[in-house]
């Protein structure tokens, strides 16, 4: 039961990380990009400079690009409606952690991209947002 519930965990972090940042939804990081990450919201949150917009934006490209195949097949679950179908299906949790593994190297990138303060703040805000997502009374 434990391991369902990390793998919708980990679902609810790949599709909509940002939500919890203020973001999330509608065409920005969440769904409508792909992946949770939008660059518009990220730019707001952290101020970034237009030379931090531009290598973010690349950074996104390459995400996009490398989860692509993953983000197709879970866009077609969620829209079946059916968790118990997007938790058991044949690849599920090896489609996560390539979802997780991608997520990782995105936020390292997007780290270096960003100033001391900057950095600060973003782990400050995924502290919050990790802490939000374990349950009452830990597992």
């Amino acid at each position: 039961m434990k391991s369902r519930f990390a793998l919708l965990a980990v679902l609810v972090v790949a599709a909509s990380p940002l939500a919890a940042q203020g973001g999330g939804g509608g065409g920005g990081m969440g769904r409508g990009m792909g992946g949770g990450i939008n660059v518009e919201q990220m730019t707001t949150l952290y101020s970034l400079t237009p030379d931090q917009v531009a290598k973010a934006t690349e950074l996104k490209k390459a995400y996009d690009a490398s989860t692509a195949g993953v983000q197709a097949w879970m866009t077609k679950l969620r829209e079946s409606g059916d968790m118990a179908a997007m938790r058991d299906a044949p690849g599920a949790a090896d489609s996560m952690k390539k979802m997780t593994t991608a997520r990782e190297a995105y936020n390292a990138e997007f780290k270096k991209i960003l100033t001391p303060t900057q950095a600060a703040k973003f782990d400050s805000v995924a502290a919050a947002r990790a802490a939000r997502m374990r349950p009452a009374g830990g597992m």
